[in-house]
């Protein structure tokens, strides 16, 4: 009678048909994936604000129509003032206006 467990690789005994490389190889590809991914978009962030820190005190004009970046330009501001991005503008409330009728001196 055969046995159901051939060896594997010498070492291990693994039930017929069970592709436990294929699995191991699958899982260890994913754990490459997982850790690759996040490591490049940390290091492309890292990259990214160092060119930027490195263009601006260069003085470098492209910045001002580089995609990746939102600039504004505040002309003639008052020391102390805050700028706010995207901030809501309420208008302040205004008294009403009553229109006139009739003759502008008369009593009614």
């Amino acid at each position: 009678m055969a046995s159901p467990l051939r060896p594997l690789n010498g070492h291990l005994l693994v039930p017929e048909g069970c592709p436990l490389v294929v699995i191991a190889l699958i899982g260890w590809m994913l754990a490459l994936g997982a850790t690759v991914v996040p490591a490049y978009m940390i290091w492309a962030y890292a990259k990214r604000a160092s060119e930027l820190n490195r263009r601006i005190a260069a003085c470098d004009p492209t910045l001002l129509t580089d995609d990746g970046l939102n600039v504004s330009r505040l002309m003639a501001v008052p020391d102390g003032a805050q700028y706010l991005e995207n901030a809501e503008i309420i208008a302040a409330p205004v008294a009403p206006v009553y229109t006139q009728t009739g003759m502008p001196y008369s009593e009614r």
